[in-house]
């Protein structure tokens, strides 16, 4: 406690560290009267799965960015695409590749296609077990349960991204994943990157950017127009 009278003889030196006190004390002294709470209980990766799940599963649409790479032992380079997403809940879905060949996948009303431009080539695919299955299209769409699919647990791993939440994703089941990483956004709970590690080593990553909510899409973008002298592959593979 500062007594009064050493106060007043410290206020009459004229000492340039009153005037700090003097400024600053009304700062610094209440709060250090005050109590402190403990800082909020950060959410576990199993909770932080289904907030995902439970923000993708409430969208009506989303848009986006995204950047694929694809490494492989094989590969001196990656493979990189580029392009945009468009997801209308609960059953629309395109990709629009402007890298490194211009092509387009729609998913609507149960069926795949697959549309090459410079090649005037569709292919078309009913229901295709592989494609309805893939991860990265279930985990954007919201389709399944996360915390069913795969066993949740914490794994940071470099990025220069900041306030993220990173969490891996172990299949409970047979896959053609070893496990996935993915990045997530502390504050919207949105998909920034996810990660798919192949049992042989090779690994494909989606980066995702740009996001935009609640969007108007139309029935038209998730609509093909081919020309006349377009080849039909029906029911052939999808890459």
């Amino acid at each position: 406690m500062i007594r009064t009278d050493n106060f007043i003889s410290f206020f009459r030196t004229g000492s340039k560290s009153f005037l700090f006190l003097l400024i600053l004390g009304p700062i610094f002294f209440p709060l250090a009267s005050l109590s402190f709470s403990p800082p909020a209980k950060e959410p576990s990766p199993v909770e932080i799965a289904i907030r995902l799940e439970n923000k993708l599963k409430s969208l009506t649409s989303l848009e986006a960015d995204f950047q694929q790479y694809y490494y492989s032992s094989g590969l001196e380079e990656p493979l990189v695409g580029r392009g945009k997403v468009f997801i209308r809940r609960p059953d629309r879905m395109r990709w629009e590749y402007d890298s490194p060949e211009k092509q387009i996948f729609i998913y609507k009303d149960k069926y795949f296609w697959l549309y090459y431009p410079e090649d005037k080539q569709l292919i078309k695919n009913a229901g295709s077990s592989e494609v309805q299955e893939s991860e990265i299209l279930g985990l954007l769409s919201g389709d399944f349960s996360i915390v069913d699919r795969y066993q949740v647990t914490s794994n940071p791993f470099p990025t220069s991204q900041k306030g993220v939440y990173q969490i891996k994703l172990t299949p409970r089941e047979e896959s053609q994943f070893s496990y996935i990483l993915l990045e997530i956004d502390r504050e919207s709970y949105l998909l920034l990157k996810a990660v798919f590690f192949e049992p042989t080593g090779s690994k494909l990553e989606y980066h995702f950017s740009r996001i935009k909510l609640g969007q108007k899409m139309p029935d038209r973008l998730f609509e093909l127009k081919i020309p006349p002298d377009c080849q039909i592959i029906e029911s052939g593979p999808i890459k």
